[in-house]
């Protein structure tokens, strides 16, 4: 028997644990599932707040001794959304050596404060493109992940892990599909917007969200139309941008999940594509085994909890 991992994911709103066991021949075991909203929404804001991680604390602790999960051996995976992640295009004539000032200098004009104020973080990562080299660098505010290392104080967590949904997607994408090959789209369907994680068979390609709509409508605020039409354009978009000659990305696969996918929105948006489109379903896997022992994780439907499972591994 494999060891027994607790991975909680926060989104702004909610957050979804998962308690499984990782067994040797690459299975999975799901011992408990569960999903809830926040007392509150983590921002900028309530994170300055002196109560709010004790009270999200408390919240975790409540969920433990309702559901009986355990404290220990847990990792915490966050939405990228906190966190600025950047793809960063140099030319290839440009020596190694100054990639750090020239990711420096661009992050200077993206970011709202001074850089002493983030976590950087530059992943191992270069991809060709043509005439120019991406890299690809993080920026976490070191606020948030005190934050989060305060809600795991107060919570008597044990947290061995904080990682960014994007990265975890991505591995848990090629590593239950080992076959899929060319890119593929994976989209988080959140509160307010579609969290974009590209991904292809050998490496994380980029990530980011967007809005359902400008004005930042949350999604039982829009009918089913509208989520899909702007779907369908923010799609359209990644492979057929208006700025450039040619498309940064040929996707060939798209999978779907997320608390807020519905899915009976799959056949209108096959319809909508002559990509294949599924929805991002661990069962599926040809790779892995995976045993459900709780009903919740059933009934409600694997699709929402995606994001603590990638963290497993």
């Amino acid at each position: 028997m494999g060891d027994t991992l607790n991975s909680i994911c926060f989104q702004e709103n909610n957050v979804s644990w998962v308690q499984a066991e990782v067994n040797p021949g690459q299975s999975v075991v799901v011992k408990k599932a569960v999903e809830s909203p926040l007392p509150f929404i983590i921002n900028y804001d309530n994170i300055q707040k002196p109560t709010t991680a004790l009270q999200i604390a408390n919240h975790l602790n409540s969920l433990a001794l309702s559901y009986e999960l355990s404290p220990q051996n847990v990792r915490f995976v966050l939405s990228a959304k906190f966190a600025l992640v950047k793809k960063i295009r140099v030319d290839r004539a440009i020596p190694e050596s100054e990639y750090t000032d020239i990711t420096k200098a661009e992050l200077k004009q993206l970011l709202t404060g001074s850089l002493d104020e983030y976590l950087v973080y530059p992943p191992q990562y270069l991809r060709e493109n043509g005439a120019t080299r991406e890299l690809l660098s993080v920026s976490l505010r070191k606020e948030v992940f005190e934050f989060v290392q305060q809600i795991e104080t107060e919570a008597n967590l044990s947290a061995s892990k904080i990682n960014l949904n994007c990265f975890t997607i991505d591995n848990f994408y090629r590593r239950f599909f080992p076959n899929l090959r060319g890119q593929a789209l994976l989209v988080n369907f959140t509160e307010r917007g579609f969290e974009l994680i590209l991904s292809d068979d050998l490496r994380f390609l980029n990530f980011s969200f967007k809005p359902y709509s400008k004005s930042l409508q949350n999604i039982d605020q829009l009918d089913e139309q509208e989520i899909l039409a702007s779907f369908s354009a923010i799609v359209d978009d990644l492979q057929h941008p208006e700025i450039l000659e040619m498309p940064l990305y040929a996707i060939s696969h798209i999978f779907l999940f997320g608390n807020y996918l519905k899915p009976s929105w799959l056949n209108s948006i096959k319809e909508q594509f002559r990509i294949p489109v599924r929805i991002l379903d661990p069962a599926q896997s040809t790779e892995w085994h995976i045993q459900v022992d709780d009903e919740n994780f059933r009934s409600l439907g694997s699709h929402r909890f995606v994001e603590p499972i990638s963290n497993i591994f």
